[in-house]
C-alpha cells in the first residue's frame, strides 16, 4: 500500500464516529496550517537546530548544549492525550 493510501485509510479511522464539528475543526486546522505556508520556515532535512532548553517526561529543563556533548541527540515531539 502507498503511503498515500496509507495515509487516507488512518484519516478515515481517526474521523470515524467523531461528531461532524469535531471532523470539520480537524480539517479547518489543517487548511489554516498550509494556507500560514508554515513549511517554508521549518528546518529542512540536515540542518541543525538552534540551542534550546525544554522540560523533559520529569519535569526538569535539558539544554541541548549538555545533550549533544554526550553524543547525537533526537527530539520528539508527542502531540495528544496522556
Amino acid at each position: 500500500m502507498s503511503l498515500r493510501l496509507e495515509l487516507k485509510a488512518l484519516q478515515s479511522r481517526l474521523e470515524a464516529g467523531r461528531p461532524p464539528e469535531v471532523v470539520a475543526a480537524m480539517h479547518q486546522a489543517v487548511a489554516d496550517l498550509r494556507a500560514s505556508d508554515v513549511s517554508r520556515t521549518v528546518l529542512q532535512v540536515g540542518a541543525r537546530a538552534p540551542h534550546f532548553a525544554l522540560p523533559n517526561a520529569a519535569g526538569v529543563t535539558v539544554e541541548s548544549t549538555r545533550l549533544l556533548a554526550a553524543g547525537p541527540l533526537v527530539v520528539t515531539c508527542y502531540r495528544g492525550r496522556w
